[in-house]
């Protein structure tokens, strides 16, 4: 009997989960249909076309470009520069913490060098990178990855230091060496840290690599959308940025089942405020 109920109750939260599933997407459909009809009205009555341009204009823009050899080359630059500078973010923010966080007086030395560095816009550093490596994909990879180390440094620093004091002395009581306290207590509490900024930052990896883009390059979707603003062409801009928007989208969601990984941990705030 216990059994057929907690069945009932299975059943019942399933079927509510589905139905906020069709909820939302209904209503992000909803949200993004009414945001067309209302751009649509718009353009060419109270704004001209020439600076919101149209639904359709866009539309045909974007039919014309996936019909392309030529933006699928664009698209691969620019996944490409966005994947590797990913990778190579993460890869050095990730091991450059974990040292320095479990060795609080380097870090300390060390830190506000760190907070020096990620306080200087990016952005300003794309023409030195550009410079120092040219307009192909080298200087898209450091930005990207310059975009993606700090984020995936400070919060891996800041989950190995939120591990309580207390699960680490009882592991060294235990008898636990320097590689039992990592694999079990340090690894566990610091994951959804990592996670949650490997999360956040692989948009940041593609705003870094378009930036380059944008600054200087012969490549690349950002150099397209660049182009299209070189010619007045309004309905290339908003096409090119509708891409980038798409493809970060897609990105995160190709992230969202790490949230399954981090069920049994609580919620963490990253910092900015940042949630997962």
């Amino acid at each position: 009997m216990s059994e057929q109920v907690l069945e009932d109750v299975r059943r019942r939260g399933a079927r509510r989960r589905r139905t906020r599933r069709a909820v939302v997407w209904a209503g992000r459909l909803g949200v993004a249909a009414g945001a067309v009809a209302v751009w649509e009205l718009v353009s060419g009555t109270l704004i001209r076309p020439f600076f919101i341009s149209s639904p359709h204009a866009v539309a045909e823009r974007l039919i014309d470009w996936f019909g392309s050899a030529d933006f699928w080359f664009h698209a691969r630059f620019t996944l490409t520069s966005t994947a590797l500078g990913f990778l190579i973010g993460a890869a050095l923010g990730v091991s450059l913490a974990w040292p320095l966080a479990l060795r609080r007086v380097a870090y300390r030395v060390v830190e506000p060098y760190f907070l020096m560095a990620y306080s200087i816009p990016a952005v300003a550093l794309g023409p030195v990178f550009i410079l120092w490596f040219g307009i192909g994909l080298a200087p898209k990879i450091v930005l990207a990855a310059y975009f993606v180390f700090f984020v995936v440094f400070i919060n891996t620093v800041e989950g190995i230091r939120q591990v309580p004091q207390g699960l680490l002395d009882v592991t060294r009581v235990m008898g636990g060496d320097r590689w039992a306290t990592m694999r079990s207590v340090l690894l566990p509490g610091a994951l959804p840290y990592v996670l949650a900024a490997l999360r956040i930052t692989l948009p940041a990896a593609m705003i870094g690599a378009v930036v380059g883009e944008f600054i200087a390059s012969n490549r690349g979707i950002g150099y397209l959308t660049r182009a299209a603003a070189g010619r007045y062409q309004t309905a290339g801009v908003i096409a090119g940025t509708i891409v980038l928007a798409a493809i970060v989208l897609l990105l995160s969601m190709s992230l969202r089942p790490l949230s399954r990984v981090l069920r049994w941990r609580p919620e963490v705030r990253l910092r900015g405020g940042e949630t997962l």
